[in-house]
């Protein structure tokens, strides 16, 4: 008889990222061919002297984030607790029939306190405050309206168009695009929710506690520790992309975007032609941007100037180019607007450029990267620069246990493993959302495996309940992701995943190099490199007249006792280094605390992939600015050999990749 406890090896972690949504009401005398997605639009109802509203979609798109029947395709409850923003996108945010509640006027965020969709109603938003939008109010009901709302990224999953919603939980198959590796890890602690308990004795009643109740819940405490493979925790650890441009070789389309702004989740193109969902876009700009550094000099371009990723000074480099590279979620072919939905917020700003389309393929078609497996050698690599930016990307993860190694009831089991019965798997599947690396810490020893850790806190979690619903109904109505079963059960699945073939392998400290000082340094027996992003959460008062405490509530509470802001602060970094000496250099540079600025020097460790191939995988880390804080010589009592403790504050941290990912 199967164990029926549950055990590590059915638990599952998969990774997703968050991106917002805008929306774009069609106009009424015009529904067929307006709107972004096409043919959508909204009702706002509000009953008297209620403080919340609800927004009831209808109308929609295949492929497009809301489908037709106005089924918005964010699993039911996944949008408690995330923000809501109206904008009238006509002259001076004057026309439309939102314009009450316009963002830039009002400057109010509505939070969402409650979502759900119906086969017969289509999918509705419950928001707090109430709108000052009259009741009744259908956006787009004049063809002048120019009417959008917006979901904000943090704490929203990217949404998966293609899941599939049935009033019955058996029946469905919701899902977000949780799809992707979260790396080697080794161990894995997850934020689960903390009741912070008020209690309250109270005079002449006793000794005993009188009043008790709970109070805010956090969900902190969050550790994932990997073997590195991959430089994608960077990512999520500094925050900001760029990505070196592809070209039109291989490309399968190359549109055209008129503008787009940073945070941006969308990019509206002149023809989304050819254009699969799944895809990616890169935009190709040459515009650059600043690299963090104290260095002051003016910007030179080409091979011997300081523009990444063309730059071979000795110096290094300042500035880099703002291509970057996103996935296609949604796409909406309209008239008026040919729209499609990203993956992950914009980092920089685009105007006019040029797009490239590409596909993931078994091989290297369609600029798909590949590796051979006799020498590991890259064909179309993908080359990226992650550095800090002014916050860090949000993400989300997705953890489904089980106590058979079977999938979501029923939409994968089909007729067995019924809820409630011997062969029940009793499957649990929570979405910890709103996540945002506050410090992390990259290590390894000689002759050991790098390894990479990454501590977050999550702001809210998401529960399937649908094995709560009724009893001849329940089931798993959210499908979990499993990684090589669901997700990454094919070569071109596996590079969707993030963990392409032949890329599985960790990076090992002793196929690296290490220059600091001016030098290559031969003697270094340890390498620690932290970085803390000081992020502070935050809860704000939000709370609601709206009946709670249902146990088929995914996000209970409707998410008033969760935080809902994951704040940046200042950047700190730390270097220490094992060195067995054999001169005085050290010393000589701690006694007169020599600064190491921008391309003066900086420590470089460098990691490549064993092979044989010229293009591996390949990780370059570059810590500029820093000066030795201490560097202790020792007299050993084994009379044996002298290792320094070598100690550095280092101000700016740059990461140059070699790999298979397009986005990370």
């Amino acid at each position: 008889m199967p164990s029926t406890v549950y055990k590590g090896d059915l638990s599952e972690v998969t990774l997703g990222k968050e991106a917002g949504l805008l929306i774009r009401s069609s106009d009424d005398s015009n529904r067929a061919i307006t709107g972004s997605p096409q043919t959508c639009y909204w009702t706002v109802a509000t009953a008297a002297n209620a403080n919340t509203s609800t927004i009831t979609f209808d109308g929609g798109i295949a492929s497009s984030p809301i489908l037709p029947g106005g089924l918005l395709q964010y699993p039911n409850g996944m949008l408690v607790g995330s923000t809501l923003t109206f904008h009238s996108l006509g002259a001076g945010g004057t026309t439309g029939d939102f314009v009450a509640d316009d963002f830039s006027k009002t400057g109010i965020s509505y939070n969402i306190i409650a979502f759900s969709t119906t086969a017969a109603g289509g999918s509705v938003i419950t928001v707090t405050p109430a709108l000052k939008t009259a009741n009744g109010t259908v956006s787009g009901d004049t063809a002048t309206a120019l009417d959008a709302l917006y979901i904000n990224s943090l704490g929203t999953p990217t949404i998966d168009v293609g899941m599939v919603h049935a009033d019955n939980a058996d029946a469905s198959d919701e899902t977000i695009l949780a799809d992707q590796f979260i790396g080697l890890a080794a161990t894995v602690t997850l934020p689960d929710i903390k009741n912070e308990i008020k209690r309250q004795h109270v005079v002449g009643i006793g000794r005993d506690v009188v009043v008790q109740v709970a109070g805010k819940q956090t969900m902190d405490g969050g550790t994932i520790e990997t073997m590195m493979n991959s430089p994608r925790w960077f990512y999520y650890a500094l925050g900001r992309e760029a990505f070196q441009d592809r070209g039109a070789s291989g490309s399968i389309a190359n549109p055209t975007v008129a503008s787009a702004s940073a945070g941006d989740c969308h990019l509206d193109l002149n023809a989304v032609t050819g254009i699969n969902l799944g895809d990616y876009i890169s935009i190709e700009d040459t515009t650059s941007t600043e690299v963090p550094g104290d260095d002051s000099s003016a910007q030179t371009t080409g091979s011997g100037g300081n523009t990444w990723p063309d730059s071979t000074a000795a110096t290094g480099f300042k500035y880099t180019e703002t291509n970057e590279v996103r996935r296609v979620v949604g796409i909406s072919n309209g008239t008026a607007h040919k729209t499609v939905w990203l993956d992950d917020p914009l980092h920089y700003n685009h105007v006019s450029k040029t797009c490239r389309i590409s596909r993931f393929d078994a091989a290297s078609a369609n600029q798909s990267p590949d590796v051979n497996s006799a020498t590991m050698e890259i064909t179309n690599p993908s080359q990226r620069l992650l550095y800090s930016g002014w916050y860090v990307p949000s993400f989300c993860l997705e953890h489904s246990i089980r106590n058979r190694d079977v999938g979501a009831y029923s939409v994968e089991t089909g007729a067995t493993n019924l809820p409630s019965t011997s062969s029940d798997a009793k499957t649990l599947t929570r979405v910890f959302r709103g996540c945002k690396v506050k410090d992390w810490a990259l290590g390894a020893d000689a002759d050991a495996e790098v390894k990479f850790t990454a501590n977050f806190d999550a702001l809210s979690i998401y529960t399937d309940t649908g094995r709560l619903e009724a009893a001849i109904n329940d089931g798993d109505r959210y499908t979990a992701h499993r990684m090589f079963e669901n997700v990454g059960d094919s070569p071109i699945n596996r590079k969707v995943a993030g963990i392409a073939p032949y890329t599985q392998k960790p990076y090992l400290f002793y196929n690296g190099i290490i220059k600091a000082f001016g030098i290559q340094m031969a003697r270094v027996t340890k390498f620690d490199l932290t970085g803390n992003n000081n992020i502070k959460q935050h809860w704000t008062i939000r709370g609601t007249d709206a009946a709670t405490g249902s146990a088929t509530e995914q996000v209970p509470f409707a998410g008033t006792r969760m935080p809902n802001l994951a704040v940046e602060g200042k950047t700190e970094y730390e270097l220490s280094m094992s060195v067995i000496i054999d001169d005085p250099l050290l010393w000589h540079e701690l006694r007169h605390a020599k600064e190491h600025v921008q391309g003066s020097n900086p420590v470089e460790l460098t990691l490549t992939k064993q092979g044989t191939g010229g293009t591996r995988e390949q990780i370059i880390i570059t810590i500029d600015d820093y000066i030795i804080e201490s560097a202790p010589i020792p007299v050993p009592e084994d009379k044996g050999v002298l290792t320094v403790e070598v100690k550095l504050k280092p101000k700016h941290v740059k990461v140059e990749s070699t790999d298979t990912f397009f986005h990370l």
